[in-house]
């Protein structure tokens, strides 16, 4: 998995802010005045005088929330989601060829959903994961070779938007998710119900994301989903998946 890179407007922006809240520092608190030369500021941060660790401190408190900023808007993610690591294409392309040959090999029933889903259909944002839903007798079938892969077993999972039941594997750094189809609920934000999300998997089509074909969730059901479930990621996949189907039209 790679880390998303900080865009040269944000290291602007980090340099500023930085550069701003150390004089601003140094006039209220320090014992250089304006028109200091560069001889005195760079004595006054010596070492051993306990200085220098006002600029380490600065710098760790600024650079998580403002390196990553452009990256993370360009996903749809909110601030408290910047610091999610992105998965690098080739990774997830070789995790996707991986496990789709296995499920044709045991002919297991599966639909990609998520953003891996939403990749399918236009959306451009970073994966973070990627996420399958399989009908349980079929993962019942697969679970020995699925084994040496698995980081967490069959878990019950309600939060604020899923109900389901979920494993979790790591395929070369990869995460991958597997909820099974049967009795798995979203809960639409706005009025708090509770939607079957279960896929009709005869209605998931086949298409190509990074060079691997993979069996995906249909687009009305996608985006009806996530229309309805409404967090930030949602909202950018839908505008993008949008866009590239009235550009295809």
């Amino acid at each position: 998995r790679l880390d998303p890179p900080a865009a040269p407007s944000e290291l602007w922006t980090f340099g500023i802010v930085w550069l701003l809240l150390t004089v601003c520092f140094e006039l209220v608190f320090g014992r250089v005045a304006l028109g200091s030369s560069w001889q005195e500021l760079l004595g006054a941060y010596d070492p051993g005088s306990g200085r220098i660790w006002w600029l380490v401190l600065l710098t760790v408190l600024l650079a998580p929330p403002l390196l990553g900023r452009d990256r993370a808007r360009e996903a749809g993610l909110s601030p408290i989601e910047r610091r999610i690591e992105f998965l690098s294409e080739e990774h997830a392309a070789e995790a996707m060829a991986w496990l789709a040959d296995l499920f044709r090999d045991h002919d297991v029933r599966y639909a990609a959903a998520g953003g891996l889903a939403a990749r399918s259909w236009g959306a451009t944002r970073p994966l973070v994961d990627l996420d399958f839903f399989v009908y349980a007798e079929d993962l019942d079938r697969v679970e020995s070779d699925l084994a040496p892969y698995v980081i967490r077993p069959l878990t019950a999972l309600k939060d604020d938007h899923w109900d389901l039941s979920f494993m979790r594997l790591d395929y070369g750094g990869v995460p991958l998710e597997l909820s099974v189809a049967e009795g798995a609920r979203y809960r639409e934000s706005a009025t708090g119900e509770w939607h079957d999300t279960c896929p009709d998997f005869s209605a998931c089509p086949e298409r190509e994301i990074l060079g691997v074909r993979l069996r995906v969730m249909n687009r009305d059901d996608l985006v009806a989903y996530k229309r309805r479930v409404d967090r930030a990621v949602d909202r950018a996949d839908i505008a993008a998946i949008e866009r590239a189907h009235r550009e295809a039209s």
